[in-house]
């Protein structure tokens, strides 16, 4: 998605040596680009067969990313307890996608494809997340461990 260049300005924290006018143009390039990359893994996701999508949509490749936009750093725990009104920005943007993270892992065909003996002692206890408990407590099974 980024080139060489962009990926050094990216990396860059205090962007010395770029002028105001490249900065602008790297950030809406950024910008476009990252959104079409989400539109072209959205689609890649909805389309290509499980084999497929078990080599691009794994733990292994899909965690760093997650953890990079809700997982926060005690770096950035600091600034956002100096500074309340980027944590105000940062709340209003994870929230929602936290809302809808959890939306979605709270879905019964989701809970019964993933833990499908969990879900149905999930779903007598009952409960506002019964399908994402059922989820969570069959992640804590092994993963060699199938029904």
């Amino acid at each position: 998605m980024l080139g060489n260049s962009m990926r050094k300005y990216v990396m860059s924290e205090k962007k010395n040596g770029y002028s105001k006018q490249v900065q602008s143009v790297y950030n809406s390039r950024i910008k476009a680009y990252a959104k079409l990359a989400l539109q072209d893994l959205t689609l890649l996701a909805q389309k290509l067969p499980e084999d497929q999508q078990a080599e691009i949509f794994n733990d292994k490749n899909i965690a760093n990313l997650l953890a990079a936009i809700i997982k926060l750093s005690p770096v950035q725990m600091t600034q956002l307890n100096d500074d309340k009104g980027l944590a105000k920005k940062k709340r209003q943007r994870l929230l929602p996608l936290c809302y809808d993270l959890i939306t979605h892992l709270n879905d019964s065909n989701l809970a019964h494809l993933i833990a499908p003996v969990g879900s149905r002692y999930m779903i007598k206890e009952g409960g506002q997340l019964a399908f994402l408990k059922a989820i969570y407590y069959r992640s804590l099974d092994s993963k060699d461990d199938e029904e």
